[in-house]
């Protein structure tokens, strides 16, 4: 197939998976959502709970942190009903293929989270700002690495970037396009992720400059700085 037809066919269909690629997005956001709150709370369960809350809370934190996110996201997809029902209601809601695909994406920010949020307390009570905040720039380069596994969706029959690749492939029904297609849909992550990730490297470098400036790595622990 010539460059230009190739060209040609990438414009015709770009609006077709620009939207694709809005659901990645929501996707992600969602998950990050639902991650980070429920991360927040396992460290509130660690610090203000019962010591069986403790217990319960770090056995979690850890099983979210390694929990392999795409066999989650088959689990979430062939175990969550498709539809349900509340107590008091007798209306029939959908469970969509995205909510179930977003849940199962939490799981990594629940970990990151969990094992990252409570040290950053200790921190910022210790007077550590630039310490604290470092799980600012790191938490944002989690939420970049959920939008690019989010293209995971697709198998769990999520529409979107990748998902509409394969339908504009198989619309064209023409195989020379599939490799510039997939390349182009790279395209898409690296045009909204790298840009970020400048940002986010350039907020963690200041970071790191004003943590160094009060004596503290990155790296050290709490009680580095109970005995500073």
């Amino acid at each position: 197939m010539p460059s230009a037809e190739i060209i040609s066919h990438l414009l015709t269909w770009t609006p077709f998976l620009l939207e694709g690629f809005g659901w990645n997005i929501l996707i992600a956001t969602i998950a990050a959502v639902i991650g980070t709150t429920v991360g927040a709370l396992l460290v509130w369960m660690q610090w203000k709970g019962s010591q069986f809350a403790q217990r319960a809370s770090a056995v979690l934190s850890n099983a979210f942190y390694k929990i392999p996110t795409l066999a989650l996201m088959f689990y979430c997809a062939v175990l969550l009903p498709n539809d349900f029902q509340l107590p008091w209601s007798e209306q029939t809601y959908l469970f969509p293929n995205w909510a179930k695909a977003a849940l199962a994406l939490s799981a990594a920010q629940v970990g990151f989270t969990a094992q990252n949020l409570g040290p950053s307390l200790e921190y910022w009570r210790h007077g550590q700002h630039g310490a604290a905040l470092l799980f600012i720039p790191n938490w944002g380069s989690n939420l970049l690495i959920t939008i690019i596994a989010s293209s995971s969706a697709s198998l769990v029959g999520v529409s979107e970037i990748v998902s509409r690749c394969n339908k504009v492939i198989a619309a064209t029904d023409n195989p020379a396009l599939m490799v510039p297609m997939y390349l182009y849909a790279s395209l898409f992550f690296l045009l909204f992720c790298f840009p970020l990730t400048l940002v986010m490297k350039k907020f963690k470098h200041v970071l790191l400059q004003r943590a160094n400036s009060h004596k503290v790595l990155p790296g050290a622990t709490i009680q580095t700085i109970e005995q500073d």
